[in-house]
């Protein structure tokens, strides 16, 4: 979930428990007044009533044409001794001029007069419907809680979007980073003290991986180029050897087993060497290559090679693929996709190599089960029935689509494997 919704989300919630205990706290804080200046008033009239009484000044009429009004009756000595001699409640009287009952305040009085009798009198006045004050006070409530909603909406959508800006256009640059690639300045410009540590810590910690890969990099050319001559050196001292004839026929069986194991390896640090170079840069030059004129010169070779297998190779290439990158690139992107083709086709199986404008296909028969899409063209990757395979064939594949703005793909279809060099659209 994005942070602008979280934020939003926990925002909302928080806004929900904030005003329904402000709703509460208002609601008592308005009733507690109400009551408070509605029984001052009450117990004002009811004190003058109650002298008037003792005095024995006649009453006014109950209703006296005010909001006050009251009733006043004798009571046993046992019920005043049971009730408090004040009481404030909250009730519904009859209105004899409305003639219906409303809510009401009331305040009841027991004194007693100089011949010891009791009175309980009753002073009551119609006050607001606390229901129907809940209800104006829930919609009210409702309603500015709705308004706080939108508010929020509006300051995530103005506010903190213009704050995350710094965020989104790291997490951009991160997504476009490519190590030893030629990337853009991290373009974090912001005055927001986390963002700025972040930056930074991402900063160095891409310095850092650069220099070791930098120096993995040099490391891998240096060692591969270095061993170029001592692998010639020891395969040129073992050919001599089987002129020798002086050898068993068990030690010439043990040479020729080192010069293959040896020649392995010479393929692995070739294969090793062009890696480093294409990483490096080291081919600078591009010109327009036919795919179409690549293929049929390679594809000749290939055929004599692997004429054993009986493999049947069917080409559509008449809609040629021109692509601007460095002519010995393109032969060996070309030579590596139809080698892999040609090992891993079954005996008697078909090769289909096709193109368009934009994409070159090499499609075979072969294993009824398709590879790991996800390891391929990892280095030093080989299928399990492939163990003499160096793995790099197809790791190299990758490195020049990857140079060239090129993109390689592998699918399984109809029992197919299928790789697709496709080109990128020209602007």
């Amino acid at each position: 979930m994005k942070l602008l919704h979280v934020l939003s989300l926990r925002l909302s919630a928080i806004g929900a428990i904030v005003f329904a205990f402000w709703a509460a706290l208002f609601y008592f804080a308005i009733i507690d007044e109400i009551n408070d200046e509605v029984d001052d008033s009450l117990e004002d009239h009811a004190e003058t009533l109650i002298r008037r009484s003792l005095a024995g000044e006649p009453l006014p009429t109950e209703t006296n044409y005010t909001n006050n009004q009251y009733y006043i009756h004798e009571v046993s000595a046992r019920f005043a001794a049971s009730r408090s001699h004040i009481r404030y409640e909250d009730s519904e009287v009859f209105i004899k001029d409305k003639n219906e009952f409303e809510p009401a305040r009331t305040i009841s009085y027991i004194f007693n007069d100089d011949r010891g009798r009791f009175f309980e009198l009753m002073v009551y006045t119609p006050t607001i419907d606390k229901a129907d004050l809940k209800a104006a006070v829930a919609y009210w409530i409702v309603a500015l809680y709705g308004a706080f909603v939108v508010c929020i909406v509006l300051v995530n959508i103005v506010t903190l979007r213009k704050a995350m800006k710094p965020l989104h256009a790291l997490l951009a640059w991160l997504d476009s980073y490519r190590l030893g690639g030629q990337n853009r300045k991290q373009p974090l410009q912001t005055d927001i003290y986390e963002f700025a540590r972040l930056g930074d810590a991402l900063r160095r910690s891409t310095e850092r991986s650069e220099s070791l890969y930098e120096q993995q990099k040099l490391f891998i050319a240096n060692a591969s180029h270095e061993m170029q001559t001592p692998l010639a050196v020891i395969q040129n001292r073992l050919e001599m050897l089987l002129d020798d004839g002086t050898l068993s026929e068990q030690q010439m069986g043990d040479v020729v087993k080192s010069l293959h194991t040896l020649k392995a390896l010479t393929r692995t640090n070739r294969s090793l060497l062009l890696l480093c170079k294409i990483d490096n840069g080291q081919f600078t030059e591009a010109v327009p290559v036919s795919m179409a004129a690549t293929i049929g010169r390679l594809l000749a070779d290939m055929e004599m090679v692997y004429a054993h297998k009986e493999i049947k190779v069917e080409t559509q290439t008449d809609r040629d693929m021109t692509a601007v990158m460095d002519e010995s690139l393109a032969s060996t992107l070309v030579s590596n996709l139809l080698k892999n083709a040609f090992v891993h086709c079954n005996n008697g199986g078909t090769i289909t190599v096709s193109l368009t404008p934009a994409s070159m296909t090499v499609a075979n028969t072969g294993q009824g089960t398709p590879l790991d899409a996800q390891k391929i063209f990892q280095r030093f990757y080989h299928s399990p029935d492939k163990p003499s395979s160096t793995g790099l064939g197809l790791a190299i594949v990758e490195a020049i689509c990857r140079l060239y703005g090129m993109t390689v793909g592998y699918r399984f279809e109809d029992g197919r494997h299928t790789f697709t060099v496709t080109q990128r659209a020209s602007k």
